[in-house]
C-alpha cells in the first residue's frame, strides 16, 4: 500500500524516533518541577524529624515498645527511605520512566509513615513536621501521579514480564494480610474487647490496621488483578505498590527490633517474617523494573541502546 505521508512529514517521525527514550510529561497540567519541589520539602521535612528522632530519641513520649518502633521507623526513613527517594528523584528528572516507579513507591512510604506518626504517636515538639510531611506526601503523591503517562505505561514494559505472577504477589498480599488482621479484628468485635494488638498501648484504634483496610491492602488487590490484564492503571500501581511493600516490609523488621531493644516484653516474633518479605519482595520488584524500558521496549520502539 503506497504510503500518503508527505516526506517532510516521514522525516520528522524518523528523527523523533531515534531521539533517546525519555518519559513524555504533560507539563501544561502538571510539570515534573512541581513534583520535585514538592517531594524536595518533603525530603527536608521528613529529614529533620529523623534526624531529630534519632539524636535525641527521648523526644518520643510514647510507652516504651511504642517509642521504640517509632524511632526504629525513622531511623529507616533517614537512612533508607529517604536516600532511594532522592536519587530516584535525580534519575527521573533526567527522563528515567524506571525511577519514577521508585520515586512513587517512596513517596507513598513516607506519607503512610507520616499518617502514622500524625495520629498514633503521642503530642510531641515534632508534631508540626509530623502534619506537614502529611500534607507534603498528599501533594508530592497527586503531582506525580499526573506526571506519568498511565495509558502510555503497558507498551513500555517488557513483554517478558511475569505479569501473573508478580499479580499474583500483589494480590497474596492484600489478602493474606486482611486475614491477619481480620483474626485481630473479628474475636474483639464479638467478644465486646478491643483488639489484642491495641492491649498494652494507649491507642484507641490500631491506625496500621485503619490504613491497610482502607487503602493498602484493597490497592494491593486491585493492582495484581489489573497488572495481569496489563492494564495501564495496573501497571502503575503495581510498580508503586511493590516499591512501598520492600520499604514498609524493612521497616517493620528494624521498628520491631528497635521496640524489643527498648521493652524486651515486646516480641521479636515479626522481626524474620518481615526480614524474609522483604527479601522475597525484592524479587518481584526488581522483576518490574528491570522490564521497564528493557532493550526489547527500546527495540520496538526505534530507540538505540546508547
Amino acid at each position: 500500500m503506497a504510503s500518503s505521508l508527505h516526506p517532510a512529514g516521514a522525516h520528522r517521525l524518523l528523527a523523533e524516533a531515534a531521539r533517546p527514550s525519555v518519559l513524555r510529561v504533560d507539563t501544561r497540567l502538571a510539570p515534573i518541577c512541581l513534583a520535585l519541589r514538592l517531594s524536595r520539602a518533603l525530603l527536608i521535612v521528613s529529614g529533620i524529624a529523623g534526624l531529630v528522632s534519632v539524636v535525641a530519641p527521648t523526644i518520643f513520649r510514647d510507652p516504651p515498645a511504642y517509642a521504640g518502633n517509632a524511632l526504629g521507623t525513622y531511623a529507616v526513613i533517614l537512612f533508607v527511605a529517604l536516600p532511594t527517594m532522592a536519587f530516584a528523584m535525580h534519575a527521573a528528572a533526567r527522563g528515567s520512566l524506571r525511577a519514577h516507579f521508585v520515586w512513587l513507591g517512596s513517596v507513598c512510604y513516607l506519607l503512610y509513615a507520616a499518617v502514622l506518626a500524625s495520629f498514633s504517636v503521642r503530642f510531641n515538639e515534632l508534631f508540626l513536621f509530623y502534619v506537614a510531611s502529611l500534607s507534603l506526601g498528599v501533594a508530592s503523591l497527586v503531582a506525580l501521579l499526573r506526571c506519568l503517562p498511565a495509558d502510555e505505561l503497558p507498551a513500555r514494559i517488557s513483554t517478558r514480564l511475569p505479569v501473573r505472577a508478580i499479580g499474583g504477589w500483589l494480590v497474596a498480599i492484600g489478602v493474606a494480610f486482611a486475614a491477619l488482621w481480620l483474626a485481630d479484628v473479628i474475636p474483639a468485635l464479638a467478644g465486646g474487647d478491643v483488639p489484642r494488638s491495641l492491649h498494652g498501648t494507649s491507642l484507641p484504634t490500631n491506625a496500621v490496621q485503619v490504613l491497610d483496610f482502607g487503602f493498602t491492602l484493597p490497592l494491593c488487590i486491585v493492582a495484581g488483578v489489573w497488572l495481569m490484564r496489563r492494564r495501564p492503571w495496573g501497571v502503575l500501581l503495581s510498580g508503586m505498590l511493590l516499591v512501598f511493600l520492600t520499604l514498609e516490609s524493612v521497616s517493620v523488621a528494624v521498628d520491631q527490633w528497635f521496640g524489643h531493644h527498648a521493652d524486651s516484653l515486646q516480641s521479636l516474633g515479626a522481626v524474620a517474617p518481615f526480614v524474609v518479605l522483604a527479601v522475597v519482595g525484592a524479587v518481584p520488584m526488581s522483576l518490574f523494573l528491570r522490564a521497564v524500558d528493557a532493550p526489547d521496549v527500546r527495540a520496538s520502539r526505534g530507540v538505540p541502546r546508547g
